[in-house]
C-alpha cells in the first residue's frame, strides 16, 4: 500500500530537515546566534489567541520545562529527530501521535528560525506533514475508507506544487524558457549546485534546450495527469514525476524538497487490489482511455513547442500574453473540476465506509471518513484562493467567502500556501534564468588596509576553485542567506549583518558556520565584495566558476564602526538588557552535553550513517 511507503518517507524527510537545523541551531538562534531565539516575545501564552496570534510555537511553553528559549528549541529538534529515527527504525512506533508531535516540532521550530519559513520546501513539508498526520488516522486497524481523501489531497498538493512553479516560470517576463535557452545559463545561477550540474552545463546547446522542454512538460502538462484516476496514467505520472526529482537531486542541492516530493509520489500509485479484481473489458477500457490520453498529451506538446518545424526550431510557439490569457482559462475549468472531483471523492469513502461489514467497524469507517473528510475539506477550500490567483492576482474563480477566511486562517500555519516561487521574499530567485548569479563574498583582515583573506561558506561555491558540494537533504541557511542578499542593502540584511559583527566578536557558534579564515584569533576587520558569478566553461583548468566584481558591499569595518553598531541596536544584538539566565538542570545539561559530543559539522555525514542503522534495525524488526 502506498501509505506505509508515503508514511515511512515522510519520517526520513522529517529526519533530514531536524537534523539540517540541529547543525546549525547553536550559530543560528543560540544566544550568540545570528537571531538569538531570546530576543523574540516567546511569553507563556494566556489565552488561545494570545497563542495563535502571537508566534505559534511550542517553545512559548519553555518556562514549564525551566528551560531557556534556545534549550527547548534545540530540546524540540532533538525530540522530532528521535521519534522520526525510531519511527523508521521500528514501523510499530509508526503513529499518529509520532507524527503529530513531529509536525508539532517543526512548525514550531520553523516560526523561530529566521532564514527557514520563507523556502518553498519549508511550507510544503509542514502541509505535506499535516496531511500524512491525517493519512495515520486509523479508527480501525485495516480500514482504508479515510486514505482515500487524503490519498486524493496529496494528488492535489503535488499538482498544486508543479503547475504553480510551471506557470510561475512561463509568466515571469525573463524569456530564456520562452526560447528553451534556459538551461545553458540555469546551472550559473542555482545557489548550490553539485559537480554534475557543472559537467551538464558543458553538454552540446541541443541537449540543454531538450532540458528546458524536459522541465515544462513536467511542471505544465503531465501534472494534469495526476488527477485522472486511470491506473496505467496513474503509473506512469508516478514514475515520471520521480524521475524528474531523481534527476533534480543529482544537479542541484535543494535540502528536502526533491525528496519530499519523490515520497509523496507514491500517492499517485492505484491500489492494486482494484486491478487484480477488475475484468478484461475494464482493463481493455484503461489501456485504451491511457492510449488517448497520452496521444492528445503528446499532440498537445509537439504543437506547444512547434516540433512540426522540426527539433532545431522547438521553441514555446504562443505568445507570452496569449499564454497568460489561456492560462486563467485553465484555471478556471481546472478549479471547478477539482472540485467536483473532491466532492466525490468524499462521497466514494462514504460509501466505501457504509459497504464495511459489521456494524461497529461499519460506524468506526465513517467516523473516521467523517472526521478526516472535515478537516481535509477545510485544507482544500483553503487552497483554492491561493491557486485560483495563480496567474492573475485576483482570483479568476468567485470563490465563496468561507474559503477566503479559510486561506487567511491557515496561512500563518503553512496550510494554504502559493508554490508558484521557491522563496516568497526573493520571489524570482531559481526562476529568473539570468546568464549570473550574485554572492556575497565575506573577507577579513588584521588590518584596515589587508591583507584581506576570504571568509568562505560550506556549501556556497565562493573561490573559483572551490568544487560544488553534496549535500542532499541540508539547507544551509546562513549560507543561502548570503546568496540571496546581494539585491538587498546592508540595512535590509540583518541575518548578515549580524553574522559580520559575531565574526569580529570572535563568537564560536557563529564561526563554525563557516569554513576555517586563517585567523588564530580572529579577523579584527571583515568587508564584503559582492561579485557575479558563472561556470567556467573550461573542462582543463582548476576552476569551477569565473566570477566579477561588481562593488564593495560593505567597506572595511569593525566591531565598534557606528554603521554596524546602530545596525545591531536596531535589531537588538547590543544594548537590550538580557533576562536572568535560568539556572541549570538536568535537560539542559544533557543538552548541553550532547552538542558538545555532535558540535556544528558542516554536513549531515554522520547521520546518514545513523539512517543507515535505522534502516538496518528496521529490516530486524
Amino acid at each position: 500500500m502506498f501509505e506505509n511507503a508515503v508514511l515511512f518517507g515522510i519520517n526520513l524527510v522529517y529526519f533530514l530537515a531536524f537534523a539540517s537545523l540541529y547543525v546549525q541551531l547553536p550559530g543560528l538562534i543560540g544566544d550568540e546566534g545570528v537571531a538569538p531565539v531570546r530576543l523574540l516575545d516567546l511569553s507563556v501564552p494566556k489565552t488561545l489567541e494570545d497563542f495563535l496570534m502571537g508566534i505559534p510555537s511550542i517553545i512559548r511553553f519553555h518556562n514549564s520545562f525551566y528551560l531557556s528559549e534556545y534549550h527547548a528549541a534545540e530540546l524540540s529538534v532533538l525530540a522530532g529527530l528521535t521519534l522520526s529515527f525510531l519511527s523508521m527504525a521500528i514501523p510499530q512506533l509508526l503513529g499518529t501521535l509520532s507524527l503529530l508531535f513531529q509536525w508539532l516540532s517543526f512548525f514550531s521550530i520553523v516560526k523561530v528560525c529566521p532564514g527557514v519559513a520563507d523556502w518553498k520546501w519549508t511550507s510544503l513539508l509542514i502541509e505535506a506533514g499535516f496531511l500524512c498526520f491525517l493519512l495515520s488516522i486509523k479508527l480501525r486497524k485495516y480500514s482504508r475508507s479515510a486514505s482515500m481523501i487524503v490519498a486524493w489531497l496529496i494528488k492535489w498538493l503535488l499538482f498544486r506544487e508543479a503547475v504553480s512553479t510551471g506557470f510561475a516560470r512561463l509568466a515571469n517576463d525573463n524569456y530564456f524558457w520562452w526560447d528553451l535557452s534556459a538551461m545553458e545559463h540555469y546551472f550559473s545561477t542555482q545557489i548550490s549546485p553539485t559537480p554534475a550540474a557543472y559537467y551538464l552545463s558543458l553538454a552540446p546547446s541541443l541537449v540543454l534546450r531538450i532540458i528546458s522542454l524536459f522541465f515544462i512538460v513536467m511542471e505544465i502538462f503531465i501534472p494534469f495527469l495526476f488527477l485522472i484516476p486511470v491506473r496505467e496514467l496513474q503509473i506512469f505520472s508516478f514514475f515520471a514525476k520521480v524521475m524528474f526529482h531523481a534527476d533534480l537531486i543529482v544537479i542541484g542541492n535543494h535540502g528536502i524538497y526533491n525528496l519530499l516530493s519523490i515520497v509523496l509520489s507514491f500517492a499517485l500509485l492505484p491500489e492494486p487490489k482494484r486491478y487484480k479484481g477488475s475484468s478484461v473489458s475494464h482493463r481493455f477500457v484503461s489501456v485504451a482511455t491511457t492510449v488517448a490520453v497520452l496521444t492528445v498529451l503528446f499532440y498537445g506538446v509537439w504543437v506547444f513547442f512547434g516540433f512540426q518545424e522540426g527539433i532545431e526550431a522547438m521553441r514555446i510557439t504562443i505568445l507570452r500574453k496569449e499564454f497568460i490569457d489561456q492560462a486563467k482559462t485553465v484555471n478556471y475549468y481546472t478549479i471547478l473540476i477539482v472540485s467536483s472531483f473532491f466532492v466525490l471523492n468524499l462521497l466514494a469513502a462514504m460509501f466505501r465506509s457504509l459497504s464495511t461489514r459489521g456494524c461497529m467497524n461499519r460506524m468506526l469507517d465513517f467516523t473516521g471518513v467523517a472526521l478526516v473528510g472535515l478537516m481535509g475539506g477545510g485544507l482544500f477550500a483553503a487552497s483554492l484562493a491561493p491557486f485560483s490567483s495563480l496567474v492573475d492576482s485576483s482570483s479568476v474563480v468567485p470563490l465563496p467567502s468561507f474559503a477566503y477566511e479559510l486561506t487567511a486562517a491557515l496561512k500563518p500555519f503553512h496550510l494554504a500556501n502559493d508554490y508558484r516561487f521557491f522563496h516568497q521574499k526573493e520571489k524570482d530567485v531559481l526562476l529568473k534564468v539570468d546568464r549570473q548569479r550574485t554572492v556575497l563574498v565575506l573577507e577579513g583582515a588584521m588590518n584596515e588596509n589587508g591583507p584581506w583573506k576570504e571568509l568562505s561558506f560550506h556549501h556556497v561555491p565562493s573561490t573559483p576553485e572551490k568544487m560544488p558540494s553534496v549535500i542532499p537533504g541540508h539547507l544551509p541557511v546562513v549560507d543561502f542567506e548570503a546568496a540571496l542578499s546581494g539585491e538587498r542593502t546592508f540595512e535590509n540584511s540583518p541575518i548578515v549583518a549580524t553574522l559580520v559583527y559575531r565574526i569580529l566578536t570572535k563568537e564560536k557558534e557563529v564561526l563554525a558556520l563557516l569554513e576555517p579564515s586563517g585567523f588564530p584569533i580572529g579577523p579584527k576587520f571583515v568587508q564584503i565584495r559582492k561579485y557575479t558569478y558563472e561556470i567556467s566553461r573550461s573542462i582543463n583548468g582548476p576552476q569551477w566558476w569565473k566570477r566579477k566584481l561588481q562593488n564593495i558591499y560593505l567597506p572595511p569595518t569593525q566591531a565598534s564602526t557606528p554603521r554596524l553598531t546602530r545596525l545591531m541596536t536596531k535589531i537588538g544584538i547590543v544594548g537590550k538588557r538580557r533576562g536572568r539566565p535560568l539556572d541549570a538542570n538536568l535537560a539542559s545539561s544533557v543538552l548541553d552535553k550532547l552538542r558538545a559530543m555532535v558540535g556544528q559539522p558542516a554536513n549531515l555525514n554522520g547521520f546518514y550513517v545513523v539512517l543507515v542503522v535505522a534502516f538496518l534495525v528496521n529490516k530486524i524488526f
